[in-house]
């Protein structure tokens, strides 16, 4: 069983999660603890297989996220353009993969590096339509990503101007650590740009908090002057772009709503000290079922469990 502590930290991510179900948040960030190692008692086990299923649509987003990270890192000096030209086939022929692996149930026995679907998970019936348009959706994007001018700016950049590409970091809040995972920030012209790619659709102003959060980890690592940071949500399937500026009042209300967030996640615990949530019996499932249809959890769920 692995000895690496739980430690209370907080993300964007895990305050959506929170917000949506208590008995989801409970699942996946304290009784699935630890089940990524094969000694893990099985509820763990389990409950740690569970929260790494994706929704195709999920999936879909992480190709796109991913087909983009390969160009940055690799194709921007690639002056024949030949690793730009094949990064389409080659997407696709890894959700191919997937898709084979996942549907043969392959994720069960290596939930750590095989990706499993919720809909293979929990034999949803999805017309064969469906699954291509997934795909044709995570082509378009990278199609559109290669014509945008987002894509014509960065790959001019020098290499000391890309300060990070989907790199998991953090920063500290009243010895709270934070953790924030932009999907490439750089730094042109005098100005950090913090980008976040979008593949879904969302409420512009839960776009605004997320790429705040990332602006206050560039204020942290790259610059002190908020004028200097431009927080971009990129749509490379809609070749559609919205830019967010934060002043120090925006900052610090920031931070506000960061302090609020942790203080309720810590409400329920049972030992918040320790960060011990105890056996899950102070967190409820949502009042509706809206947040249960693409949930991982169902199977473990007291109220879908049966």
């Amino acid at each position: 069983m692995s000895a690496l502590a739980n430690e209370f930290s907080w993300s964007h991510a895990r305050h959506q999660v929170f917000q949506s179900c208590l008995k989801r948040y409970y699942f996946a960030y304290y009784a699935s603890w630890g089940g990524w190692d094969p000694a893990a008692p099985a509820r763990p086990r389990e409950l740690y297989l569970l929260k790494r299923l994706s929704t195709r649509q999920q999936w879909a987003g992480h190709h796109a996220h991913q087909a983009i990270e390969f160009l940055l890192k690799n194709a921007r000096h690639d002056s024949a353009g030949e690793l730009a030209a094949a990064v389409e086939a080659r997407q696709l022929e890894i959700m191919r993969r997937e898709f084979r692996e996942s549907r043969a149930g392959a994720y069960r026995a290596d939930p750590v590096h095989v990706p499993g679907l919720f809909e293979h998970e929990y034999r949803l019936d999805v017309p064969p339509e469906e699954w291509k348009a997934v795909v044709d959706r995570t082509a378009q994007a990278i199609r559109r990503f290669l014509a945008s001018d987002v894509w014509r700016d960065l790959r001019g950049l020098p290499d000391d101007d890309l300060l990070a590409v989907e790199r998991r970091a953090h920063f500290t809040l009243d010895g709270l650590k934070v953790y924030a995972v932009p999907d490439l920030v750089v730094r042109r012209g005098g100005q950090v740009l913090v980008y976040d790619w979008k593949t879904g659709t969302a409420d512009p102003a839960e776009h605004r908090t997320q790429l705040g959060i990332y602006a206050l980890l560039a204020l942290d690592r790259w610059t002190a002057a908020p004028d200097e940071i431009e927080a971009i949500a990129y749509n490379p399937v809609l070749d559609r772009r919205e830019s967010f500026a934060y002043s120090a009042d925006d900052f610090e209300t920031l931070r506000d709503f960061i302090r609020d967030s942790a203080d309720e996640m810590l409400f329920p615990l049972e030992n918040p000290e320790a960060n011990a949530a105890g056996d899950g019996a102070n967190f409820d499932c949502a009042a509706d079922d809206a947040p249960c249809k693409t949930c991982p959890f169902l199977r473990a769920c007291p109220r879908w469990g049966a």
